[in-house]
């Protein structure tokens, strides 16, 4: 009997085998009772799972082959309703009360149904008659529950293959919605491992860049708030490409300027955020050239640090949970903002050691010695613009 069971199931299991559409698999696996049992007259498999349209489409009736979805025919008879009943049981009909009507003659057949399940939940039945005066016995239902099994297995994996899907789908559609709040170098630490993202605060060597748009009090005082986001988001967006083309980061946005980080070795963030800062410059007064007869032009003011950071995610806990955002924090970042806020009529003001370290890649010109608000002491400025 064992060795029988054995080649059974390997048989089915390369005709499976070579088919990966669930549906095909599930009519190889119905069709083989009668291999598998001679004296089966007809086998059918009937599935109930109402998600089932979704992993697989309808089967053709084992008999009329020109039906689809056959189980209509059989959804109501005793033995596939006690087996959806009750799903860990083999439910048989006895021959004496089980006459049906062929070919215009009544006939006693023996009818056996196979509840298939998962977690107790019933998926399909698979039903089989015996020919005229035959029945089923021990050996029968074993070798028909080995093939209900790889029913189950293959109407389980299938299923559980597409709620797989749908859940990745849906973090997908839930990923690109939030895709826009997040900074690429968060996307890209999430991406490298999922399931385990390194976002802790690291000693990193950065350039920050912070930019303004200067008189935005007046510009949102004198204008309408759709102008207003208009103007926003028109040169905005420009500054995005370029921010992304030169490997930044947007950390924070405001309603008049931005936070950037930029990461690499010292002289390549440095010299991608001054590029950077050159090609907003540049970008903003193509807009304004651009939209110079419908408003006054846009003044924006820049200035970039250098050196190491703590970079990485800060969480602040509340009452209502926890936030966190992406950020390098610490006196670079600081004296960056400072910078920015000396910066005047468009200027790209940058810090002693941005300067040092693409003096010999780009003209700088010296500002001279500023004094900051909460540092100790003066602080050499230079530009990226001759003239101010």
């Amino acid at each position: 009997m064992y060795e029988r069971r054995f080649q059974n199931i390997m048989r089915v299991a390369l005709r499976i085998t070579s088919s990966l559409n669930i549906g095909d698999i599930l009519e190889m696996i119905r069709d083989e009772v009668k291999v598998t049992l001679p004296h089966a007259r007809e086998a059918c498999l009937l599935i109930f799972d109402n998600e089932a349209p979704e992993y697989t489409r309808p089967l053709h009736c084992a008999v009329h082959k020109n039906r689809i979805n056959c189980q209509l025919c059989k959804r109501g008879r005793e033995t596939i309703r006690k087996a959806l009943d009750q799903p860990q049981t083999v439910q048989s009909s006895s021959c004496q009360n089980n006459s049906i009507s062929s070919d215009g003659g009544d006939e006693v057949l023996c009818e056996i149904a196979l509840p298939i399940s998962s977690g107790g939940q019933p998926l399909a039945v698979l039903v089989i008659m015996a020919k005229k005066g035959h029945s089923f016995d021990e050996q029968d239902v074993t070798l028909l529950k080995d093939l209900a099994d790889l029913a189950t297995n293959a109407i389980v994996n299938s299923r559980s293959y597409w709620r797989m899907v749908q859940a990745k789908l849906t973090v997908d559609n839930i990923l690109e919605h939030l895709r826009p709040f997040v900074p690429e170098t968060v996307q890209r630490i999430v991406e490298k491992n999922p399931s385990a993202p390194s976002l802790k605060k690291q000693d990193v060597d950065v350039s920050i860049l912070f930019l303004d748009i200067a008189g935005y009090t007046t510009i949102s005082a004198s204008l309408t708030q759709d102008k207003v986001n208009f103007i926003i988001e028109k040169y905005f967006s420009s500054f995005l490409d370029v921010i992304y083309t030169h490997e930044g980061d947007i950390n924070e946005t405001a309603g008049d300027g931005l936070m950037v980080i930029f990461q690499g070795t010292a002289e390549e963030n440095s010299l991608n955020a001054s590029k950077a800062a050159l090609a907003i410059r540049r970008k903003t007064m193509e807009i304004n050239n651009e939209l110079a007869d419908r408003f006054k032009p846009v003044v924006v003011n820049m200035g970039i640090n250098s050196g190491i950071a703590s970079v990485g995610m800060t969480r602040f806990h509340g009452t209502s949970g926890t936030r966190m955002t992406f950020t390098a924090a610490g006196p670079v970042t600081n004296l960056a903002a400072r910078i920015a806020s000396a910066s005047k009529e468009g200027d790209i003001l940058l810090g002693p050691e941005t300067a040092g370290r693409i003096r010999e890649l780009t003209p700088l010109y010296d500002r001279g010695p500023v004094k900051f608000k909460n540092v100790k002491e003066e602080v050499q400025i230079f530009s990226l613009v001759r003239s101010h």
